[in-house]
């Protein structure tokens, strides 16, 4: 992969929120040419190549698309069940990926694309862009600081609107196609931001999942985690469809507390308006209180953060994000949200669901 040119990237689809991820390269001065595939019927390859005025290549089979040996990268978002064959593909072509999450219905079969990429030395990650939210970042600074201290919890918590407002007969709610419910679907956003921000991996988890809401569903609609972190240190996860007031009302929200001080981020609080209309660009105020030298003068440190307008599905930090992964991907770096995280977090849903049904805490040993 060329620094010297425009990127040529492929954007595959089988079903989902493709649209929305083609016309965030449509935003990236760094492509300068993108072929769609549609890897299903399911999919309709002139309204994905409708996106961007960048498109010069339609294709309706992956192993075509593979065959030119002009692609840098390849973007990709699949249906869970469809995900790693696609991404095995992409990968024994020697190309990096970016996916859409979750990218799989089993741990199992992303490890093994993760596994295939380490032994390529390729670039693959996931568009998680919460990780480059200004709370984030500056939360992620100051715990390199040691603002916090020993950090000894952590908390999140994403909550959205009622199944009464979602269709309810798409692909997301049938097992056999997505895997998990609310806890992968959305709850991974936040599932990950704990793993970015405690970085360490989870070893132990206790969870109930289950269904409360009338319209019931095939997969979980609630779920409630209790974590243990290789260190010993402990923290809560908390997901449902649960609120009133819409498909677009969320509670998505981290909280850390540490020997020195802690830290609040409400990402998003239900019925708040946003400075461009979308949930990404929720007005938010990020929540620091530390006593740790060279901090201890701030008190309780609070920062209100404006978010940019971007016409694109996940904002400008979806932009941010993309731009990373075309940078790490040209270094054989490791993509912002590599896929090893990825792997995790479905383990971590794999031992809840455990956990849930024989009423003991499960360890995670891979």
């Amino acid at each position: 992969m060329s620094r010297d040119r425009q990127l040529v990237v492929g954007a595959i689809s089988s079903h989902g929120h493709e649209l929305g991820h083609v016309s965030v390269l449509e935003q990236l001065e760094e492509v300068g040419s993108i072929h769609v595939c549609a890897a299903t019927d399911l999919v309709d390859v002139e309204e994905l190549a409708g996106e961007s005025a960048r498109v010069v290549g339609k294709y309706t089979c992956v192993d075509a698309l593979l065959e030119r040996t002009d692609l840098d990268a390849v973007i990709m978002c699949a249906r869970p069940d469809h995900a790693p064959p696609i991404m095995e593909k992409v990968v024994s072509a020697d190309l990096p990926v970016l996916y859409d999450k979750p990218a799989s219905t089993r741990s199992d079969d992303l490890r093994r694309v993760a596994e295939l990429a380490r032994r390529k030395g390729l670039t693959a990650g996931a568009m998680l862009q919460w990780r480059y939210h200004p709370m984030t970042l500056s939360l992620k600074r100051a715990l390199a600081e040691g603002a916090l201290g020993d950090v000894m919890t952590i908390e999140g918590k994403m909550l959205n609107g009622l199944l009464q407002y979602r269709d309810t007969s798409t692909y997301s709610f049938d097992p056999e196609k997505a895997g998990h419910g609310i806890l992968s679907w959305l709850g991974c956003h936040c599932l990950d931001l704990i793993l970015y921000l405690m970085e360490e991996r989870v070893v132990e988890v206790m969870a109930m999942v289950g269904n409360l809401n009338p319209e019931k569903v095939a997969v979980e609609d609630t779920g409630f985690l209790i974590l243990k972190f290789e260190s010993g240190r402990m923290g809560t996860f908390q997901a449902g469809y649960h609120l009133l007031g819409g498909k677009a009302t969320y509670d998505f929200y981290i909280g850390m507390r540490g020997t020195e001080g802690f830290a609040i981020l409400p990402y998003l609080e239900p019925q708040e308006e946003t400075s461009g209309g979308s949930e990404v660009e929720y007005t938010a105020t990020y929540s620091l209180f530390s006593e740790a030298r060279g901090w201890n003068t701030g008190g309780v440190r609070k920062e209100r953060y404006t978010i940019p307008h971007s016409p694109v599905y996940g904002g400008v930090m979806a932009e941010e994000l993309f731009r990373d992964f075309f940078d790490a991907a040209q270094r054989g770096a490791p993509a912002p949200a590599p896929i090893e995280d990825s792997v995790h977090m479905l383990e971590i849903i794999e031992a809840a669901k455990e956990s849930s049904a024989t009423g003991r805490a499960v360890g995670i040993t891979n």
